[in-house]
């Protein structure tokens, strides 16, 4: 199989299980709304989705750098094939809430491994392209599959009971699993090379730390809109389940946008353009305050926005850091790295109970503030840092 073939078989793989967890997140996230009439309830599921990570990402790494990586992604995806079974008998059988929880956090320990395994096989991929185009080429992958998902759950909910959007995911973890089954075996494991401590190359690297750095308010503040969507489109918009998948759509076209703009031609500088982009997202934010009288249409404008400029951020922090790394520490420190997507939940579990107490406008205030004045801070901080080192 020639380099490409590889690298193209794992993307199709990628998108295709993405594709479903996006239209499932979609589906999850309204029925929770629908069933509970509760922002604090939407919070406690989304934490309980990504809590895992807090935990069980930074081991996968360390697995990563000494296993086979295909074989560890394939069984991840057979974990979340057979727990997504779980989450829609919890539905079908409308129980009580706590069965659903259940439910969703035994998938969300199955699938918190998945980013670490997929960002570190990218160096085994690359065919003869730059790692930063590969990098794009991935995160591009990821925006399709963030239009695509929201569109067809959107389209599924509309059409067909809640429950079938979870049978689709089940089938798009069919179709990853069979792409990730064929790949080649070069493409399988990473070159085991001499032990590097961990810890003394994270102190001694001002990259490393300052793109750890950065992630803090984008991912805190700014990120969990994902996961309260529907709040922001049912109070700013007065919005339904299909003008949820419509601004979340927005945003994925935006992120598609500028990931490929970026697979096309790289930034010459990604950790500057990651610290300005952090900054920015946090004023799209707020600009999605300021137009939200302007009904759904401004809404969508400003969430094509947030894409863009979420997707600079998020692209451009991703490659400084993998073009910081040795081989034989990329698995444990992406495993670090991705545990910033924990800091989702605990914005999520932050903001939900502003959206109750004071209502869903001081909600996204406080967003875009926050996602601001973090990001200053930590870019602050990673200037001195690297006019020390």
């Amino acid at each position: 199989m020639s380099g490409r073939k590889p690298l193209t078989l794992f993307l199709t793989g990628t998108l295709a299980s993405r594709i479903g967890d996006n239209a499932d997140l979609l589906a999850l996230n309204w029925y929770v709304l629908e069933r509970t009439h509760s922002a604090t309830m939407l919070g406690l599921v989304n934490v309980l989705r990504l809590a895992p990570i807090l935990f069980c990402t930074a081991p996968t790494g360390w697995l990563a750098d000494r296993f086979d990586r295909r074989r560890l992604l394939a069984g991840t995806r057979l974990a979340l094939f057979v727990s997504t079974l779980a989450v829609a008998a919890a539905v079908v059988g409308e129980g009580p809430m706590w069965v659903l929880c259940g439910a969703v956090l035994v998938r969300a320990v199955a699938g918190c491994a998945e980013p670490v395994l997929r960002q570190s096989m990218l160096p085994l991929l690359c065919g003869g392209r730059p790692l930063a185009k590969v990098v794009a080429m991935h995160s591009a992958c990821l925006n399709l599959a963030m239009v695509l998902g929201p569109a067809i759950g959107s389209v599924l909910l509309a059409t067909t009971p809640l429950v079938t959007v979870f049978w689709f995911n089940v089938a798009c973890s069919v179709l990853s699993l069979c792409c990730l089954t064929i790949l080649p075996e070069n493409s399988r494991r990473a070159e085991r090379g001499p032990s590097t401590p961990l810890w003394p190359f994270v102190r001694e690297n001002p990259v490393v730390r300052a793109q750890l750095a950065l992630a803090v308010g984008p991912m805190l503040f700014a990120f969990p809109y994902t996961s309260l969507m529907p709040l922001l489109a049912k109070d700013l918009v007065g919005g339904d389940a299909g003008t949820t998948g419509l601004l979340l759509t927005s945003g994925a076209v935006g992120a598609l946008a500028a990931s490929l703009s970026l697979s096309r031609r790289a930034p010459a500088r990604p950790g500057v353009l990651a610290a300005v982009t952090g900054v920015a997202l946090g004023v799209m934010l707020l600009g999605l305050l300021v137009f939200r009288s302007f009904g759904v249409e401004a809404a969508v404008a400003m969430m094509l926005l947030v894409g863009v400029v979420g997707q600079c951020y998020r692209t451009s922090n991703r490659s400084a850091l993998q073009l910081a790394l040795p081989d034989e520490l990329r698995g444990r420190v992406l495993g670090i790295a991705n545990t910033d997507r924990a800091l989702i939940p605990a914005g999520t579990a932050l903001l939900s109970p502003i959206a109750e107490l004071f209502g869903t406008a001081t909600m996204l205030l406080v967003m875009g503030v926050g996602c601001v004045l973090v990001t200053l801070l930590a870019a602050q901080l990673g200037t001195r840092e690297r006019v020390m080192a």
